[in-house]
């Protein structure tokens, strides 16, 4: 009976493991994708209205983008340690330079609501615009940048001048963030 209490627990360990790997050994460059008034299907993440965690308010990003300022977009989990480093970054860089970044965080896990995301947010004092990712969009975002892009997470996209860079996965740092972000919104 004590052989099952810790049997399950190192398969389930071991297969989120090999999963996390294959995710980072899956993943392909796509740096750059362009996008114009006519959406391709494959861009459906930037016109797909997504609701705020925090606020209620519906909003996509091709809406944010168009603001004027660059747009940060994190894929992230609420148990995913990773992700809450790259949150944390991204909230001190928006700290540092307040109203010049849209930082939108995507929770790409099925499994996760809003209520979550929400209260994920609140209790780690995240800024940016978080929300749960409808299915449509996460089936977008492995169209445009494979199935990587949800695999293995952190994923960071910047979006300015309706071209949306693919950094890679991973945490960036705020300086690595903003010097990302002059290089390609400059």
């Amino acid at each position: 009976m004590c052989y099952h209490r810790t049997i399950i627990p190192v398969i389930l360990g071991m297969l989120t493991m090999t999963l996390l790997c294959t995710g980072c050994l899956a993943s392909e460059e796509a740096p750059e994708v362009a996008y114009s008034e006519m959406a391709s299907p494959g861009l459906t993440w930037l016109t797909t209205p997504m609701t705020d965690a925090a606020t209620g308010e519906r909003f996509t990003i091709k809406d944010l983008a168009e603001l004027g300022k660059p747009v940060v977009l994190h894929s992230f989990a609420v148990w995913c340690p990773g992700c809450s480093m790259q949150l944390l970054e991204s909230t001190k860089l928006q700290a540092a330079y307040p109203d010049r970044y849209i930082v939108v965080a995507l929770d790409v896990d099925p499994n996760d609501n809003a209520a979550k995301v929400k209260r994920h947010q609140e209790s780690n004092k995240f800024k940016g615009i978080f929300t749960a990712a409808p299915a449509d969009v996460t089936r977008s975002l492995i169209n445009a940048y494979g199935p990587g892009f949800i695999q293995s997470i952190p994923q960071t996209v910047i979006i300015c001048d309706k071209t949306a860079t693919y950094l890679e996965d991973g945490v960036f740092k705020a300086d690595n963030l903003k010097k990302a972000l002059d290089s390609l919104c400059s």
